[in-house]
């Protein structure tokens, strides 16, 4: 039964009209947070990249179910790494910083929150896509606010901060490409002593 209802859902996330794909995004995302078990299902029957579709180019309804889907689905560590790799947090960074009421804003910061869960990667590309100051806060305190928005920590996971180094590394980038060419040869030196501490 579960397999049909995915299926059908899926079918009409890529097929259907605006408002049959708004219902069929909350339709899957009730599924994935009331059975841990339909979200790998979900994930097999190509659910998270039309979702993902759908939170870029949907109606306001459809960004905002597609969002709590997608944070539905990433309770599944795989679906956390498919999510990504579909490209779903630059739309849902927009979603958290441009979406039309609170409550999509909030499925946004649900769904990025759950793509940080012990993922470094995730981490610092969150923090990225937000702006450089986010970036700069997960280099210093190992967190991510935004706009009054708690993101993520990764300061009680009880592994080394990974995304702190990966962050760091990011930000002396960003920091090294505003250098000019007359003080280039100063920039290792001084990139160090700005950085070094969180690598």
């Amino acid at each position: 039964m579960d397999a049909e209802l995915i299926a059908t859902h899926v079918y009409t996330l890529r097929e259907g009209d605006d408002a049959s794909k708004a219902f069929a995004a909350r339709a899957l995302g009730n599924m994935a947070c009331i059975k841990a078990a339909t979200r790998v299902p979900i994930a097999e029957a190509g659910g998270i990249p039309l979702l993902v579709e759908l939170l870029r180019d949907g109606s306001a309804e459809a960004k905002l179910f597609a969002a709590f889907a997608l944070g539905n689905l990433a309770y599944n560590n795989d679906n956390e790494v498919l999510i990504a790799e579909a490209g779903g947090i630059p739309p849902l960074v927009d979603l958290l910083r441009d979406g039309s009421t609170k409550n999509a804003k909030r499925w946004a910061a649900v769904a990025l929150r759950q793509l940080a869960r012990n993922n470094d990667a995730s981490q610092v590309a969150i923090a990225a896509a937000l702006c450089l100051e986010a970036l700069v806060e997960l280099v210093r305190r190992d967190h991510v606010i935004f706009e009054g928005w708690f993101l993520f920590s990764n300061a009680y996971a009880g592994v080394p901060a990974g995304a702190k180094r990966k962050a760091a590394v990011v930000v002396a980038a960003l920091l090294g490409g505003c250098v000019p060419d007359s003080a280039r040869r100063r920039v290792p030196r001084v990139l160090k002593a700005v950085i070094g501490s969180y690598l």
